[in-house]
């Protein structure tokens, strides 16, 4: 009873102050960071919840006539559940929901906007696949996303398209010790691929025909690389953790989407244990490249975003398609199994223990033999030694 109360008593904080996606939108399961995912899946028969959110404000400039400065700011969501099965297999299902989507039609019908739900992934991933003695671990996912929200093109977001998409992703892990992984450091790499399906597509950030605007038509299927680099060190109930994140568009997405900028991001934070079974953690994006904005913008296709000074103008005040700097909180707990350490742990603890065993033993034979040889080398001395006295008293 008192676990269900701190779990219902921080899940309401949470979704009270936690503000959006974790990374490029999705949750990233067992041994993930902040923004990378592990080579380990969840252990078989673990229910895990990860809940992440983000929120960043600047200043722009809005205004036909007198034009006069204003508060942007974009808050949203991510809830993630990941399922364990079969040993080598879990999946991860995201809802992403957002607070304000900075969109407005140019006769301002639309207002201030929230989304809720926005998007819904479906990440099916495969690993613990261990090499060098189980210290290195590679799996690999396959995600899809279902968008449901009328906004797809969101500023100041990673790029959205209004149909389904699809990626793949390789991660990979190395552990300082792959028998004690929660308490040891790590590091993950992740490299994948993500196809918007968008080639002739709108790419209007709300429906064209709704709101009687030009059809902005995507002529390419847009597609990017993602990668990441994650450290995470632990030091008794903290862990520091260090991203290092982004995109590479290897076909840039149309001219009128908000965010067509390949970027990357690093990203400090920490997480901290509240209890073996629930940990909370805060972490700061800050923006290394993206910085220069490519948007053409045009109220005719209805890609001005608030802070647009009517025409073909852009958002003014400096504000990049992505922002300089993002603040999050996130929350993850077990839901499953009830006890602390799941099947996988126990065995890979147990084979650690086998091990020791093992090599005792063997040193235990090594010293047998070794007292073996030192009994027949004083033997064999002894036998030099008798050898050499019945040969002297020959000679006399």
């Amino acid at each position: 009873m008192k676990r269900l109360f701190v779990l219902g008593f921080s899940l309401l904080i949470f979704e009270a102050s936690a503000f959006s996606q974790i990374g490029n939108g999705l949750g990233t399961g067992n041994f993930g960071t902040f923004n990378t995912y592990s080579g380990s899946v969840s252990e078989d028969g673990s229910l895990k919840a990860y809940n992440g959110g983000r929120i960043f404000t600047t200043i722009g400039k809005s205004g036909t006539g007198a034009v006069k400065n204003i508060n942007l700011w974009t808050a949203s969501n991510n809830m993630t559940f990941g399922y364990g099965f079969l040993g080598n297999f879990d999946a991860l299902v995201s809802v992403i929901t957002y607070q304000d989507l900075n969109v407005r039609a140019v006769n301002n019908k639309l207002g201030k906007l929230s989304q809720t739900p926005s998007d819904l992934f479906f990440t099916l991933r495969n690993g613990s696949h261990g090499i060098l003695d189980d210290q290195m671990e590679l799996g690999g996912a396959l995600t899809f996303r279902l968008p449901l929200g009328d906004v797809s093109n969101v500023p100041f977001e990673v790029y959205r398209s209004s149909r389904a998409e699809f990626g793949l992703l390789g991660s990979a892990t190395f552990y300082g010790n792959p028998y004690y992984k929660d308490q040891s450091f790590f590091v993950n790499a992740n490299l994948g691929f993500w196809s918007h399906n968008d080639n002739g597509q709108y790419v209007n950030s709300i429906d064209p025909g709704k709101h009687g605007f030009t059809k902005a038509e995507s002529q390419v299927n847009s597609l990017h690389m993602q990668y990441g680099l994650g450290v995470a060190l632990p030091v008794q109930k903290v862990q520091f953790i260090l991203d290092l994140y982004g995109i590479s568009y290897l076909t840039q997405p149309d001219a009128a989407v908000f965010s067509r900028e390949s970027f990357m991001y690093v990203t400090p934070g920490l997480r901290y244990n509240l209890r073996n079974w629930m940990s909370i953690g805060t972490y700061v994006d800050v923006l290394l490249t993206g910085k220069k904005d490519q948007t053409k913008y045009s109220n005719a296709t209805g890609t001005t975003p608030v802070g647009g000074a009517g025409g073909d103008t852009k958002l003014s005040g400096g504000v990049p398609n992505y922002s300089t700097w993002r603040f999050g909180l996130t929350l993850s707990f077990n839901i499953l199994p009830l006890t602390v350490s799941g099947a996988q742990t126990e065995n890979r603890r147990k084979r650690l223990l086998d091990r020791l065993q093992d090599e005792d033993r063997a040193a235990q034979r090594a010293a047998a033999q070794l007292d073996k040889l030192r009994d027949i080398r004083m033997n064999s001395e002894k036998e030099l030694e008798d050898i050499k006295l019945e040969l002297e008293s020959g000679g006399n």
